[in-house]
């Protein structure tokens, strides 16, 4: 995306936006072009051109260049919360895009001229997200002299600034994150109470069932996106996996057979813990071995959802160097803390299941950048884990709760100090006789995805789960049965279609 920018043109006239000859598009509306400026800088803003402006803002969070995992939310034209929690997930990583700040101002100007219940939040969402814009472009401002159009974009938004700081005057609860206010707004699990006085809320004590993820540090710059981090330099309550775990371990036993050595191991870690009382169990991490399509991903997932444990993947695979999990040193411009800080950070859980996918395929030098594979078993390994070292943060890491499942297509490209510090176990193609309950349980992630049950998806006729179970018994790969199962539903939800009307 270019970046945003404006000339010295006139603004239009809320009357002009009204035709259809000067009616900017939705990318103008959002981030201006050379005769429009965008319609989050104005002071006043129509109800006419606010509707234009939310759509525009929808329009290109659903687009295939946003980011799947911030846009992917079924925002609809007023959804206060849901623009301001698009806010909250997004403000702190807009840094990085062109346009980001933009994306985030216009959503909370959206609800501030809208006037509903959290505009107040809004506006201060606004004003802190200028604020920080501001600052980071007041630094060049000498060049701007020469430069009318990023001039007159930088005084266009101090005056927004200083308009919306007038009409919403901070309250006493200013001195505290702006993402743990909004997250108080949005009732989202990093909320924390509204103190009672001007003073900070106090840091919660830690106990048997928390961990201090990080210890103290100090943001690396004045970009809003380290205020995500400090929450976890207070204790943080471990995820507690549900009292019948076991029994969920053996549901997922019986519809993954070929996953039970695994799930046997983790059974026994289950039960060992809830003998000795702690009800976050540390598992050893677990290596899964086997042939492209034979379902490592899927297990993965379903193990993290009998767990109740919250899930986060990354695909080493082509991975040239080490900055995919440890991420940038501080110092270069794009500095980002390890990856499964971030993730703990995102999830706000000290214990989530981290899945890497492709774990053979890590490149890299020890000379050069460092390779996946030794960072990796730093992180692994419970006594360097118990304090790695964040080169961005610059501050030590509690990874010892992770729980950590990968895959490979094979053992060889692994380094053997690795693979004795990971439980490892070989995976083969699930057994023709395995077919109806990995049908079931294909059918049900197949509903989660589009967003219903299992039994509002068409139904198949007996001959065509005949016809998918010979087909199964051929190759035993669960990513083309899957793929043969959309394709079926796909035929019979267009015959029902054709039938209804």
């Amino acid at each position: 995306m270019p970046d945003t920018h404006l000339d010295s043109h006139t603004m239009p006239t809320p009357a002009d936006c009204q035709t259809n000859e000067a009616s900017p598009s939705g990318s103008a509306l959002l981030f201006g072009d050379e005769k429009t400026p965008p319609l989050w800088l104005w002071l006043a803003i129509e109800q006419d051109e606010l509707v234009a402006l939310e759509a525009a803002l929808l329009d290109h969070l659903r687009s295939p260049l946003f980011p799947s995992r911030i846009g992917e939310g079924p925002l609809q034209s007023g959804d206060d919360a849901g623009l301001l929690e698009f806010a909250l997930r997004f403000g702190t990583i807009a840094g990085r895009f062109a346009q980001g700040t933009d994306l985030v101002i216009a959503a909370t100007r959206i609800v501030t001229e809208r006037g509903g219940p959290l505009s107040r939040q809004g506006a201060m969402a606004c004003v802190e997200a200028l604020q920080y814009r501001l600052h980071a472009e007041a630094r060049g401002l000498g060049a701007a002299a020469t430069n009318p159009a990023r001039l007159r974009h930088f005084v266009l938004a101090s005056r927004l600034a200083a308009d919306l700081w007038l009409r919403h005057v901070q309250g006493p609860d200013s001195g505290r994150p702006l993402h743990r206010r909004m997250a108080e707004a949005l009732g989202l699990p990093a909320a924390t109470p509204a103190p009672a006085a001007p003073e900070p809320p106090p840091k919660p004590q830690a106990g048997p069932g928390t961990v201090t993820v990080l210890q103290p540090f100090e943001p690396p710059n004045d970009r809003a996106e380290w205020l995500s981090y400090q929450p976890l330099t207070a204790p943080l309550p471990l995820r507690r996996v549900p009292r019948d775990s076991v029994r969920r371990i053996e549901a997922l036993a019986e519809a993954a057979p070929a996953f039970a050595a695994p799930l046997k191991e983790i059974r026994r870690t289950l039960a060992l813990a809830a003998h000795a009382g702690r009800p976050s169990p540390r598992i050893r991490p677990i290596l899964l071995v086997g042939a492209p399509g034979i379902g490592k991903t899927w297990f993965a997932r379903r193990l993290a959802q009998a767990l109740m444990l919250p899930f986060a993947s990354l695909n080493l695979g082509g991975a040239t160097d080490n900055r995919c999990l440890q991420g940038t040193a501080r110092g270069w411009s794009a500095a980002t803390p390890a990856w499964p800080i971030a993730e703990m950070s995102r999830l706000q859980a000290p214990n989530p299941v981290l899945f890497l996918d492709e774990v053979e395929k890590a490149g890299g030098q020890r000379e050069s950048n460092g390779r996946a594979h030794d960072t990796l078993l730093a992180m692994i390994e419970p006594e360097s884990a118990a304090g790695w070292y964040d080169e961005c943060l610059r501050t030590t890491a509690d990874l010892r709760n992770v729980v950590w499942v990968m895959a490979a297509n094979e053992t060889r490209g692994i380094p053997a100090p690795f693979l004795s510090r990971v439980s490892v176990h070989h995976v083969q193609p699930p057994p023709a006789s395995a077919f109806d309950g990995t049908f079931s349980g294909l059918l049900s992630g197949i509903a989660a995805d589009i967003g219903c049950v299992a039994q509002e998806l068409p139904a198949l006729p007996l001959e065509t789960r005949q016809a998918l179970k010979r087909s199964f018994a051929q190759h035993r790969n669960l990513r083309r049965l899957r793929a043969q199962i959309e394709e079926c539903l796909g035929i019979a939800a267009e015959e029902a279609l054709e039938v209804a009307h």
